[in-house]
């Protein structure tokens, strides 16, 4: 139990920090609870409306909605940060080589962090400001340094950080080292872009093969199912019977869409690990692989029943 507490707490600890990070104007719980109450609603809506309203859909479907929704709503913070860390290590290497260019030339620390702050390096120039500032306040520059690593939240820049601190501590050139750092930054930026391109053919597979072509299949192969299951019904005069095989058809139905929505969830956790090497990536990709899927095998379910409706 307090292991679980534990989880909890620092999951909502760590989504705090990262709405921080990204300036996000409401607070953590608030927006967590306006997702999943948005999500819950819409859910409500759409299960009253499949009842009130007889639509040839199953409920599962409402726990598709209420995933693609909160999925949406509580990962757009999480999207806005990956953005503004992938801006971050991007400008990284052309920023240590200019500030390595101004201490070659006689700058101090603060005019090389000052001339950064004012160029156009997106959200890596309000750090280094904020660096800036804290060095102005007569904080050392190691620690002024430190509050990258604390404000944003990549491996990379923390890395950095501690590289640039013991060069410091050191007395090493501290020019030459920045300028070995920004190459070194830069090569690995191109590897993990080259990572992403050589992978996209492989998650197009996944997506095409996971989201498209199996919903499509199964669409298809259930309508083929119903037919068979309601012609050996209309065959019965058994009324107990009718009533057991038209129940086995719609248990039927549900257990193809729970296969559907557990191939779906293997897609996203298989295109999660080949794009990004991490399983908990595959929480941005499964509710929306979801929508499509589900999508995909409705509209293959309706189409293949008008066919083969107008072939009997």
């Amino acid at each position: 139990m307090n292991k679980g507490k534990k989880k909890g707490f620092a999951f909502l600890e760590n989504y705090k920090r990262t709405l921080k990070q990204i300036r996000f104007k409401m607070p953590a719980s608030i927006w967590l609870v306006l997702s999943v109450g948005l999500s819950v609603a819409v859910a409500a809506v759409s299960f009253a409306a499949i009842i009130l309203l007889n639509l040839p859909v199953t409920p599962i479907i409402t726990l598709v909605l209420f995933l693609v929704v909160v999925d949406l709503m509580a990962g757009y913070p999480y999207v806005l940060a990956t953005r503004r860390i992938n801006s971050i290590e991007e400008n990284l290497p052309d920023a240590l080589k200019q500030l390595a260019d101004t201490l070659k030339a006689g700058g101090t620390y603060e005019y090389a962090l000052r001339e950064i702050s004012e160029s156009e390096y997106g959200p890596l120039s309000k750090e280094m400001e904020n660096v800036l500032r804290k060095m102005e306040e007569g904080e050392n520059i190691e620690d002024s340094l430190n509050s990258l690593t604390t404000n944003i939240d990549s491996t990379l820049v923390k890395r950095t950080v501690a590289i640039i601190n013991d060069a410091i501590k050191a007395g090493a050139g501290l020019a030459d080292v920045l300028e070995e750092i920004a190459d070194d930054v830069r090569a690995l930026h191109r590897i993990s872009k080259e990572r992403i391109s050589g992978t996209m053919l492989q998650v197009i597979f996944i997506i095409a093969a996971g989201s498209l072509v199996a919903p499509a299949i199964l669409g298809m192969v259930s309508t083929v199912i119903q037919l068979l299951i309601e012609t050996s019904a209309g065959l019965s005069t058994n009324k107990a019977a009718i009533v057991e095989t038209l129940w086995a058809r719609d248990i039927i139905m549900l257990l193809m869409q729970v296969y559907l929505m557990i191939e779906v969830i293997a897609s996203g956790a298989m295109i999660a690990i080949t794009r990004e090497g991490k399983l908990n990536k595959s929480l941005i990709y499964i509710p929306m692989l979801l929508l499509v899927a589900f999508v995909c095998y409705y509209i293959a379910l309706f189409g293949s029943s008008i066919f083969i409706g107008g072939m009997r």
